[in-house]
């Protein structure tokens, strides 16, 4: 960043109708060394800085050109732009290349480092090529450590951590992500940050707190029950997602899910698959329609809605997602299947019941409600 004293001060002397020669007077220099400092043939001592500030009324970073309440309008509106190209419009290579211009014009700051650093993390996990993809994540590695070399912030320091490990396991170094997991982070959710703050807290904070931790601990119970019983059982998986579907009827009582719509939609997809395994395909193709109707509430969801359910009613609802890869809505990919090996309805798993007039009726709706590309 270039430093233009001497601009400011004609500036700020004009502003003020004040002359060469009485501003000279006062800083007890020649109206000469004034006329030099405003064309930039030279910088005032910096003993100097401080009368000259108190002359204008001003501090001496806005005096350096350091407008700190700019700066930080400037660094919000790319945050924006950065969101914006990612949430609204789809495009993570737009988003990673406002902040890369930003990172540029305000280097060092570790906000916008972080968001480079997830920005490009999410982004290398949809490059197609490799090479590329290993070099993202290298490149996710290099800036998260020098935010942690640099910031003074430790809650962006340990945040930062995240992408790290993430990455280092990505590139095939997963003995290097585990030992930086383990020497900075808790692995222990009863003695983690977010319990503390229930110690801490009271009233609505500690409700709201309360609220978004039972959150975060259903969803990690479901998503892991999920993983451990994939290789079940049909029988005992229709247990799980059964129990699983309890938990969040009991949680989202008015039925308010928004953003968890898709788990519930994940759910009675999964239970669905069961019965299809037990050669029930009565109650196979009702918890595919239950799967159905659950996408396609999900996709026209009203971001930001606010929870009435009394176990959620001070969470902030969650408001726009991006998912790596994803262009379409939830349902062109419940039809058409996301990923190289997921093939939506088109799955054989499905044939014995894609003859059904049931499940032609799934398809149909989808098809109404499904957009390839939500962003165009």
């Amino acid at each position: 960043m270039t430093v233009k004293i001497g601009e400011k001060i004609r500036d700020l002397r004009k502003k003020a109708d004040v002359t060469q020669e009485k501003f000279a007077e006062y800083l007890g220099v020649s109206a000469q060394a004034v006329s030099k400092w405003e064309v930039e043939g030279c910088y005032p001592d910096l003993e100097l800085l401080a009368p000259i500030a108190n002359f204008f009324d001003v501090t001496i970073d806005e005096l350096m050109g350091f407008d700190k309440s700019k700066e930080q309008a400037e660094i919000k509106e790319y945050i924006n732009r950065s969101g914006k190209a990612l949430f609204s419009a789809g495009n993570a290579k737009e988003a990673v290349a406002t902040m890369r211009e930003a990172n540029a014009k305000y280097p060092g700051k570790s906000e916008l480092m972080k968001n480079l650093a997830d920005l490009l993390y999410d982004y290398a996990t949809t490059e197609p090529d490799e090479v590329h993809k290993q070099n993202t994540f290298r490149e996710v590695i290099s800036l998260g450590e020098k935010i942690r070399s640099e910031c003074k912030d430790d809650k962006t320091r340990r945040e930062v951590l995240r992408v790290i490990c993430a990455s280092y396991k990505r590139i095939g170094e997963r003995e290097k992500a585990l030992k930086l997991a383990n020497e900075n982070l808790d692995n222990n959710l009863w003695t983690s940050d977010v319990i503390l703050f229930t110690v801490l807290l009271d009233g609505d904070e500690l409700v709201k707190q309360q609220q978004t931790n039972m959150i975060s601990m259903m969803q990690c119970s479901c998503d892991t029950m999920h993983r451990l019983s994939k290789d079940f059982a049909p029988e005992d998986r229709l247990a799980i997602y059964k129990t699983t579907l309890d938990m969040y009827f009991m949680i989202f009582k008015d039925r308010d899910f928004h953003y968890y719509g898709s788990y519930i939609a994940a759910c009675y997809t999964g239970i669905a698959d069961a019965y299809i395994e037990l050669k029930d395909n009565a109650k196979a193709l009702e918890n595919l329609k239950n799967a159905a109707d659950y996408t396609i509430a999900f996709d026209q969801r009203v971001p930001f809605a606010p929870y009435t359910s009394p176990l959620v009613n001070k969470v902030p609802s969650v408001g726009q997602t991006w998912e790596a890869g994803r262009k379409g809505n939830h349902a062109y990919y419940f039809l058409k299947g996301f990923g190289d090996e997921k093939k939506g309805l088109g799955d054989e798993k499905y044939d014995p019941i894609r003859d059904t007039p049931e499940f032609g009726e799934i398809c149909k709706n989808l098809e109404k409600h499904a957009v390839e590309n939500i962003y165009l």
